[in-house]
């Protein structure tokens, strides 16, 4: 399999276009839409923060939330005080030291993280239509390659 050289055309390319879909997905504009037709009323951040939550196998720390997100933890507790007065999020006491709590997502945060999931997947299947299983396949493999490599570098 060939290699795209650093720094060459099609890098550049492949660059250009995942920012653009990054921007475009994670994008005012497509939040909006979603707010709408998916009645979620939380902001980007506290949508990130739920998806983080919903994803992960059991509570997580202020810390650990932060780092999913590439944040400082400051603005994970200003984002997690918003979310538990909604209801969206609980503090469980942390297991292992009993001082520490550990964030949970509530069964109401997980039922916006799946109307805000479910309208991306219907918007993607119809972006994708057009698009073969192999194409699909190869997107993917690619994708998910790029997005190792920035969270390891």
């Amino acid at each position: 399999m060939d290699q795209p050289e650093p720094g060459g055309s099609a890098a550049q390319d492949l660059y250009k276009s995942l920012a653009d879909l990054a921007y475009t997905m994670a994008g005012n504009r497509a939040h909006m839409r979603l707010r709408v037709q998916a009645d979620v009323t939380v902001d980007r951040a506290s949508l990130a923060l739920l998806r983080t939550l919903a994803a992960a196998p059991a509570p997580l720390r202020m810390g650990e939330i932060a780092q999913a997100l590439l944040v400082q933890a400051p603005h994970v507790t200003r984002e997690i005080r918003g979310l538990e007065e909604r209801g969206l999020v609980r503090t469980v006491p942390d297991p292992g030291d009993h001082r520490a709590r550990r964030i949970a997502v509530s069964d109401d945060g997980r039922d916006v993280v799946a109307r805000a999931e479910e309208a991306g997947r219907r918007w993607l299947d119809d972006a994708l239509r057009d698009f073969g299983p192999s194409e699909l396949m190869t997107a993917a493999a690619v994708i998910s390659r790029v997005v190792e490599a920035y969270r390891n570098p």
